[in-house]
């Protein structure tokens, strides 16, 4: 390590694959401008293991430690090494049960250490006992810093009192050029292959679903929809990409339905492959960053208007790149229906899917990361001095 170097830590229950890219580019241009950067981890939990989307970072930036996951993953105790720990800024994800949060935050609220948040701000998740809420809201405007997924979670901290001046709003996003060349690589005779080796007709309308099989992504709710529109629309096919708890019921259920193809977790050129075969994405549980899987190929998201929803669905506007029902299977049904059936419609929003794809970019990101981080380590720590309260 270069002891002129500002050093960063960010701490990452666990590491996802689609995170891999961020936090490489990050690395790099942080490193141009001397700026270290270490990243914390940990094993991921047993539910989040079924999703198997999840990596190793390299040993040189990534610092991984055992996670004590203590009732049933309510509360997370991550040991990082004392010397990471010192780290000039240490951003953290905004979670109640990670309990090395409450003893980080404090230092922050005293002046005594640069102390930053990354995340949606706004909890969507229901079941939430009010104390939990309290208490989050409190230590909210603890943090000398946020790096805010989305406009809107920056418009929600303002409103919470927390300082413009010190948000970075950073458009979270994944490798969409990646996902974008793999897709426009694909020539249409590898498409008319895999779509023979899945059994589907090259004249099937298909749809993908790509997340994670769970109950917030509403998958019985999915299945049923895509039985009523498959009964109207023989030639509909449906693929199921994802892993996750609830993967033995989605067997059980789609058993014996053909057109149904459960394909798994998939990542990079496989799941880029079934992208392109595809014409919409359906999503109608919480849709978070898949929305832009589907925009780097240029499909068009299909949902319902839930309050559950991550940050991301802000990039969804509707009759432009994606279409919203009710959180009702007849409903949905039907609008999935009504635009498959309408070719015009369907590549009119598959225009402004793409459109999409090019905006929200891991690039940007990166660029909007790390000028939130020299700002905010070139700010000065304003000390609280009584009661640090």
């Amino acid at each position: 390590m270069n002891q002129g170097m500002k050093r960063v830590l960010i701490v990452e229950a666990q590491i996802k694959k689609y995170r891999m890219p961020f936090y490489t580019r990050l690395r790099k241009e942080l490193s141009n401008s001397g700026i270290e950067l270490q990243v914390g981890y940990s094993d991921p939990s047993r539910a989040e293991t079924t999703k198997q989307d999840n990596c190793e970072l390299p040993a040189d930036y990534g610092t991984k430690v055992r996670a004590y996951r203590l009732m049933r993953n309510r509360v997370v105790f991550q040991p990082l090494p004392i010397p990471a720990l010192m780290a000039d800024l240490v951003i953290l994800d905004q979670a109640n049960k990670l309990l090395l949060n409450h003893f980080l935050l404090p230092l922050s609220r005293c002046g005594l250490k640069r102390v930053a948040f990354w995340g949606h701000g706004k909890n969507e998740k229901e079941g939430r006992s009010r104390s939990s809420e309290w208490y989050r809201l409190r230590t909210l405007k603890w943090a000398c810093w946020w790096f805010a997924y989305t406009r809107r979670t920056s418009q929600y901290l303002v409103e919470q009192g927390f300082p413009t001046a010190k948000i970075t709003i950073v458009d979270n996003s994944i490798d969409t050029n990646e996902i974008r060349e793999h897709v426009q690589a694909i020539s249409m005779h590898d498409k008319f292959t895999l779509r023979r080796n899945l059994s589907i007709p090259a004249s099937a309308v298909v749809a993908i679903y790509c997340g994670g099989l769970e109950e917030t992504k509403r998958i019985p709710f999915l299945i049923h929809s895509a039985k009523r529109v498959h009964h109207k629309l023989p030639e509909f096919h449906l693929l199921v990409v994802g892993g996750g708890p609830e993967r033995a019921a989605v067997e059980s259920e789609t058993r014996g339905l053909p057109w149904i193809h459960l394909m798994g977790p998939q990542f990079g050129v496989q799941k880029s492959k079934l992208l392109a075969i595809s014409d919409v994405l359906m999503i109608p549980g919480a849709v978070g960053l898949a929305i832009l899987d589907a925009f780097a190929a240029g499909l068009p998201l299909l949902s319902t208007r839930l309050t559950v929803h991550g940050p991301e669905m802000e990039y969804l506007q509707e009759g432009v790149n994606g279409l919203l029902s009710a959180a009702d299977v007849d409903v949905y049904a039907d609008m999935t229906l009504a635009l498959l059936r309408n070719r015009d419609c369907l590549e009119r929003l598959q225009r402004g899917a793409r459109a999409a794809g090019s905006k929200y970019t891991i690039e940007n990101m990166v660029a909007n990361f790390k000028g939130g981080i020299e700002s905010c380590l070139t700010q000065t720590r304003q000390f609280v001095t009584v009661g640090c309260g």
